[in-house]
């Protein structure tokens, strides 16, 4: 029984192990790419938060001062060297150096060994190299200086510039391509997969998967290499260099980050809940618009379309409703770290304030604006990475449905050791085949026993729901028996490759499809790369070649709209030009004919039986006035073989075949 996923099943969602999990098979061959992304956001958030360290010395440009401790220290030792007999302006002079060295003396003494004195010395070092002692520069000199700052700082911010902008391609890059290669994957699955899932999957359903959910993952793969992996870069290189600068409130900010992090988490949990509902009734509310417009002749027949809206218009509702419960949990996030951020800043003012009254070295203005705006930079990435962490969340409803498609399982597939099919052989055999679509206790089919030699034409006759279709269907392999099997000269279908056995058969179905191009490369399709001498040949085979030559760019005319333009019999009749270039030994005709008016009916059964002539066929009748050639015919009722005989016979058995003769013909004689 083919398996089917619910996305509100938990047993489904137990499956499901998130977008990474969704998209990694696509992600390891470009993992070389991912890492390019990841180096050039670190970078560029290196050089970005990196011009901030550049402050303090600026400001020392721009606001030289001195320590008051310090000339309080150096006052008193020079008033006392002053008060000595031989003092002089040179004594002076070195009593004011010497007091200032031991007061550098004293502060790296007592930071030996520790991280304050480890960041001290480099930021002593660097401010000496850069700018020496700013209270004796001159103005030149200090401009001087300004200008050389002012350029490092363009250099690096250019240099971010550039890392940014490369990340961001290369990202958006990488993106398109694991998204592209996702809907091609899930476009060759569900191709792939029997008939029995597409009769069972609802249309609408199925094309929001493959467009709101396909076009939702992409957005939220962007943001992923972007705001997840850059925000939270930029946020830890903002914290590691504050830091450097006052390492006792950066550690503050680090403990109360989960006061920021476990509300968001359980707040998500709530968004991601909520976007598997909404997805589910978008799903409800694209299904009721598409038929809406699949049967738009009905609703206009009906006057219904009032009515029609008013389905439509509880379907959005619906969603409207479950997507108004997502986006509060997501609303409530983004709120909470609005609060943590800002009152985190009042809690760092506090303590800043405090640690500098106790530590008066801190009261650098230059460091404290810089350590402010890295933490002001740090919630600012802060509030960016729980922003994208909830439109993660709110999508994760799209990408456990198209896991959910991607893990339908695909009954019907080359086994091991399956040979090419080489023409029919002895002929096709069924061998008590049954089947059903839900549960034995429905079954389509039981234990048919047939065969059709080569060259035969069998009709299937019997009641609506007799199981007709679903012997056609498993000739043609769209589905394979639950029990017994079907042979061709002896071996099973399931032993031969599909594409192998697909070339042995053509088929002409009651609904006739035409693909959206030329009238040309619609008959084409049946054998790709045919000439156009083959498929004008094919064209007077079906008996449509008059037509189509005088459409007004003739073969090249684009049918448009599924061929709606033409009458039903056109539109048959270029089907079976298909069927004719295809050129295969088995024809399956599922009805071709009881949709159309007597008289398309007869240019179509005599192009159906130019078709057959030399041919093995299998024909589904509804007028069983089509059929009474045929070689053999079989009756089927209630999913069971109960009579098999020629026209004659079967009249003469006055069973179930008479019986649907005689409601057919009731006033003609037989």
């Amino acid at each position: 029984m083919l398996a089917t996923s619910d996305p509100e099943d938990p047993a489904v969602s137990s499956k499901t192990e998130g977008l990474f999990s969704l998209l990694k098979p696509y992600a390891i061959p470009r993992t070389k790419a991912l890492i390019a992304v990841f180096l050039l956001s670190m970078l560029g958030a290196v050089l970005a938060q990196g011009t901030y360290l550049l402050l303090p010395p600026t400001w020392k440009l721009l606001f030289p001062s001195v320590d008051q401790q310090k000339i309080e220290v150096q006052v008193e030792e020079v008033l006392q060297v002053a008060g000595a007999e031989d003092a002089s302006p040179e004594t002076l002079k070195e009593a004011l150096a010497s007091a200032d060295q031991r007061i550098r003396d004293e502060e790296r003494a007592a930071q030996a060994g520790t991280f304050e004195g480890w960041v001290s010395d480099a930021k002593r070092a660097v401010s000496d190299t850069l700018i020496g002692d700013p209270a004796s520069l001159t103005d030149e000199r200090r401009m001087s200086l300004l200008w050389t700052v002012a350029g490092i700082i363009t250099l690096i911010s250019l240099a971010a510039a550039a890392a940014a902008f490369f990340s961001a391609l290369l990202a958006a890059r990488v993106g398109l391509e694991l998204v592209v290669s996702l809907r091609e994957d899930l476009a060759r699955h569900l191709i792939s997969l029997p008939m029995r899932y597409h009769g069972e999957r609802k249309f609408g359903d199925l094309l929001s998967r493959m467009s709101a959910d396909v076009g939702l993952t992409l957005q939220v793969v962007n943001i992923a290499l972007k705001d997840l992996v850059q925000e939270p870069l930029m946020a830890l290189i903002a914290l590691s260099y504050a830091a450097l600068v006052s390492w006792k409130a950066t550690l503050l900010i680090l403990v109360g980050l989960p006061l920021l992090l476990v509300p968001v988490s359980l707040l998500l949990r709530r968004v991601s809940t909520g976007s598997n509902k909404s997805l589910a009734t978008l799903g409800e509310a694209t299904q009721v618009l598409s038929q809406i417009f699949s049967g738009i002749r009905t609703v206009k027949a009906y006057r219904a379309q009032e009515r029609e809206i008013e389905r439509y218009t509880e379907a959005n509702q619906a969603y409207v409703g479950e997507t108004m419960r997502m986006v509060k949990a997501s609303a409530l996030s983004g709120s909470w770290t609005i609060v943590y951020t800002h009152a985190g800043l009042a809690v760092v003012v506090l303590v800043i304030g405090w640690l500098s009254m106790r530590n008066p070295s801190m009261a650098d203005g230059g460091e404290m604006l810089t350590f402010f705006i890295l933490i002001s930079r740090a919630y600012s990435s802060m509030k960016r990475t729980t922003k994208a962490m909830g439109k993660v969340a709110e999508s994760q409803g799209a990408y456990e449905r198209l896991r959910g498609l991607l893990e339908e399982t695909n009954e019907i597939q080359d086994q091991p050791g399956a040979v090419e099919a080489q023409g029919l052989g002895a002929g096709l055999r069924f061998e008590n085949v049954g089947f059903w679509y839900v549960t034995p206790d429905e079954p389509a089919l039981v234990g048919v026993d047939l065969e059709l030699k080569p060259g035969e034409t069998l009709a299937l006759v019997g009641p609506s729901g007799s199981g007709k279709s679903t012997l056609i269907d498993l000739v043609s392999r769209f589905m394979d028996p639950t029990e017994g099997r079907i042979t061709i000269d002896g071996r099973d279908l399931r032993e031969l490759t599909l594409d192998s056995w697909s070339r042995q058969v053509s088929m002409v179905t009651q609904s006739p499809f035409l693909f959206h191009t030329t009238v040309g490369e619609n008959i084409r399709y049946g054998r790709p790369g045919a000439s156009q001498d083959d498929v004008i040949a094919a064209a007077k085979a079906a008996d449509i070649h008059e037509f189509l030559k005088a459409l007004p760019r003739g073969y090249d005319t684009n049918v448009e709209d599924a061929g709606h333009r033409l009458s039903g019999g056109q539109r048959q009749r270029i089907t079976i030009a298909r069927a004719v270039l295809h050129g295969a030994p088995l024809l399956l005709l599922d009805e071709a004919t009881s949709a159309l008016d007597t008289e398309s009916e007869r240019a179509v059964q005599a192009a159906l039986d130019r078709l057959m002539e030399g041919h093995t066929a299998i024909v589904i009748a509804h007028r069983l006035s089509t059929i009474r050639n045929a070689d053999r015919i079989a009756v089927l009722e209630h999913g069971r073989l109960v009579e098999v005989g020629t026209h004659d016979e079967l009249l003469a058995n006055k069973s179930v075949y008479a019986r649907l003769h005689s409601m057919q013909f009731q006033d003609t004689p037989v």
